[in-house]
């Protein structure tokens, strides 16, 4: 990618916002751009087998893409991570060089900054910061997995249906505003924390009924947050 790509001042300053990079100078940015380019997915686009993150590395600048599991005896599927913008993968493949056994799905039209991977190992060598800013991203999804882990051997699904709108509900002046999953199905939901779809609907209307939650449509709106937590508390 050169200065002369459209939009190239947009990708370095999503690069400099992001969690992920926002402590890398200019100069090494400017560099990580150099060396990528932009591969762009349509809403619905499928990557099976994981072919395309053994050799190639991606920063997430607009829209939300699904990695799961799926059976291929019955078709249940759960997901393992939702890569919104900012999100980088697939770590696995870059620490094992090994191809990662996941399926991906566009959930959106997806703008990604991509870059081999050989290219993002030399990174790692060449520039301290990019393991200062790496490493703890890396630490936060293994946490994050390892929440996910427990609450599956441990939690009822009501218990992590409330955790999942909970921990996607974001504040602000004009009150709660439910981010990531509002307008995914309930299917999709249902695969989120690994139960049915008829399991989530009844957890859902419950939740419609309690005035918790408004939903029309596959739009989902946290009405009231401090129910939701003070149902979590209670449980």
């Amino acid at each position: 990618m050169t200065k002369d790509t459209p939009n190239y001042q947009l990708y370095f300053n999503k690069l400099k916002e992001s969690a992920s990079y926002s402590e890398l100078s200019d100069a090494i940015i400017y560099e990580i751009l150099e060396e990528s380019y932009i591969e762009t997915w349509s809403k619905g686009a499928l990557t099976f087998g994981g072919e395309k993150t053994l050799n190639t590395f991606y920063f997430v600048v607009f829209g939300r893409i699904k990695m799961y599991k799926l059976n291929p005896s019955n078709g249940n599927e759960f997901i393992l991570y939702l890569n919104t913008p900012g999100d980088i993968f697939d770590v696995i493949c870059l620490l094992d060089g090994k191809q990662h056994d996941i399926q991906m799905e566009a959930l959106d039209d997806v703008t990604l900054i991509a870059a081999p991977i050989e290219t993002v190992r030399k990174w790692i060598l060449r520039h301290p910061e990019f393991n200062k800013i790496f490493l703890p991203y890396l630490a936060q999804k293994f946490r994050n997995m390892e929440e996910k882990a427990n609450d599956l051997a441990l939690l009822d699904t009501w218990t992590r249906t409330l955790k999942l709108f909970i921990k996607h509900t974001k504040t602000n002046i004009h009150g709660s505003e439910l981010k990531l999953i509002n307008n995914l199905s309930h299917s999709e939901i249902a695969k989120i924390i690994g139960t049915s779809k008829n399991v989530i609907n009844r957890h859902i209307q419950r939740l419609k009924n309690e005035k918790l939650l408004q939903v029309d449509r596959k739009h989902i709106k946290v009405t009231d947050l401090h129910g939701l937590l003070n149902e979590l508390n209670q449980h």
